[in-house]
This record gives C-alpha cells, sequence and structure tokens, in this order.
C-alpha cells in the first residue's frame, strides 16, 4: 500500500493560505445604527430606521412659532363661596314641630327643611331651603323653641374660590383679570384672579381670590393648591419644546432629522416658559427636529465618539 506525504514547503504553502482567506473576509452584518465622522470629527449623525425610532419612541415635529407664556406660581387653599352659603332662621319666634333634613342631606331650592308653629298666630309655617346645596350646620331639633337663631347652614359647592398667597416679591406681577390654572395633585381648572385683597391677619402678604366651577364636586374647601399665574404672553418666530433640548459637547442643541439621518444643531435660545424656549439663532422654520427621547441619540452618539477616541 503506497502512502502519499506533504511535503514540508507544500504544507507552509497552504497556512499561508488559509492565513490570506481569514484576512480577506469582512463582516457581513453591520448595526443597526452606523455613524458618519470626517476626518476632523467637526459632523456627527446617526443613521436610524423608521422602525427602530419607533421602537425607541423618538417622535419628531416641524419647527414653527407661536406663544410663549411667562408664568409665576402661588400657593393657597380652596374656600366657600361667601354668595353660595346661606344660614337659615324662622321667619317667626315658635316651637319647631318637624325637622325634615340632616346634617350632610343635600337639598334643593325651595325644598321643605322643618316646620315651625307660630307663637303668634299659632298657625303652622315651613322653613324651605333658599338656594340648592349641602347641609353644612343643622341646629334644629322638634320640640325646640326658637326665634332668631340660625337653624341650618347650606352651601352649594358647584361654585368655590381659591385664596392665594400674594408676598412682597410678587406683588408687582399680579393684577386682577389675569389668567390662572389651578392643580390640585391630578385635578386642574382654569379662571381669572377676580379680587386682590389686603391680609387681615398682619403677615405680609396679600390674597388674590380666584372664582371657579366645581360642576363635579372634586374640589373642597381646605383642598391645598397651586396655581400658575400667566403674567406675560408674547409670540416668537420660533420655538421648540424644552423637551427637544439636550446639552451635547459643552452646547445647547437639538437634533435634526433629514430621512434617517439625526444630527446635533446648536442653537442660540431666547425667552423660555415650562414648555417652550425661543431660538433665535441655529433653526429654521420647517426643519424638522426630535422632541421625545433626543436622549438616545446623544447617548449614542457619545458612545460612539468614545469609542474612536481610543
Amino acid at each position: 500500500m503506497n502512502k502519499r506525504y506533504i511535503s514540508l514547503a507544500d504544507f507552509l504553502m497552504l497556512i499561508v493560505f488559509f492565513i490570506l482567506m481569514l484576512i480577506s473576509v469582512k463582516p457581513v452584518f453591520a448595526d443597526e445604527h452606523s455613524h458618519e465622522h470626517d476626518e476632523n470629527h467637526e459632523e456627527e449623525a446617526a443613521h436610524i430606521s423608521e422602525d427602530t425610532a419607533a421602537l425607541n419612541a423618538i417622535t419628531t415635529a416641524v419647527v414653527s412659532g407661536g406663544d410663549i407664556s411667562k408664568t409665576i406660581t402661588l400657593y393657597g387653599d380652596v374656600t366657600l363661596s361667601p354668595e353660595h352659603t346661606s344660614h337659615v332662621t324662622a321667619r317667626f319666634a315658635g316651637r319647631i314641630t318637624r325637622v325634615y333634613v340632616e346634617y350632610g342631606d343635600t337639598v334643593k331650592k325651595g325644598q321643605v327643611l322643618a316646620s315651625v308653629e307660630s307663637n303668634s298666630s299659632l298657625q303652622t309655617y315651613n322653613v324651605t331651603a333658599p338656594l340648592s346645596g349641602s347641609v353644612i350646620a343643622k341646629h334644629a331639633n322638634a320640640g325646640e323653641v326658637v326665634s332668631e337663631q340660625t337653624l341650618f347652614t347650606i352651601t352649594d359647592t358647584s361654585t368655590l374660590w381659591a385664596e392665594l398667597k400674594v408676598f412682597p416679591s410678587q406683588a408687582s406681577l399680579i393684577n386682577s383679570k389675569q389668567t390662572v390654572v389651578l392643580q390640585s395633585d391630578d385635578m386642574q381648572t382654569r379662571s381669572v384672579i377676580s379680587q386682590l385683597l389686603p391680609n387681615t391677619s398682619g403677615e405680609p402678604f396679600r390674597i388674590a381670590r380666584v372664582k371657579f366651577k366645581n360642576p363635579d364636586d372634586n374640589w373642597f374647601p381646605g383642598l391645598l393648591v397651586g396655581a400658575q399665574v400667566l403674567i406675560d404672553k408674547r409670540e416668537v418666530n420660533l420655538r421648540v419644546p424644552l423637551s427637544a433640548l439636550q446639552q451635547y459637547e459643552n452646547k445647547t442643541v437639538v437634533f435634526i432629522k433629514e430621512g434617517d439621518v439625526y444630527k446635533p444643531l446648536p442653537v442660540a435660545l431666547g425667552i423660555q416658559d415650562n414648555q417652550y424656549a425661543e431660538v433665535l439663532e441655529g433653526l429654521n422654520a420647517g426643519q424638522e427636529i426630535v422632541t421625545e427621547n433626543s436622549y438616545l441619540i446623544k447617548a449614542d452618539l457619545e458612545k460612539d465618539g468614545a469609542e474612536h477616541s481610543h
């Protein structure tokens, strides 16, 4: 039986051949994200497909103008409306023969609350509710003799007041008729400042009173509230949401979208409120920018930059 042997020269040539094959192989898969850097690293961009952007909730909007609203925050609490509170008394002195309602009951205007036998005529007459609302106090029981004392207190909480504290540093900015957004936990309602009153307790603040509707009865007296008072409003040529702004390479930037390419663009800002900032330089109307989750693109570029620095 004949045996074939490979010479040392042939064996070395095979090794060289396999090494060359390995060096020549190129990767056939790439990341979903790719980045462009020019030789001086002056321009950076992230390539993100529409599907990947949607998966990461990266949303965009077209740049335009609009209003910038300056507000100031005041704090206070909710109180009953004086014109919607009634202290019910008997018209004539006499003896209460019957009481029809209890403390906490809801009554309608004209509803009978109690019956009283007059001392002078010995005729029985009815005491009725002067307004619709809740019975928040009751001082009437059958058999009692009454004259001028309050029998019931009824209040209508479909309208309430917020009393807000205005301190000296804020006083020059607060005026009647200014728009106010009242907030407590997840509740919010809009109204205006109806009155500015001095504080009778001697403490160093004024009271801004805000009347507001409470149709669902979710607000109640004693509730602590915050209030955003509109003190200035102006229209600007360009504005962006605050959520669009990022700090990148020691500059304030937004990320513009051109197809599937996202680039950081430095901007100069003007006035701002709690939602928008005016753009003075760096952007043009009609450009598409990232408004939500732009920090993901920033993190991706910073990671790529760190890798290139090594």
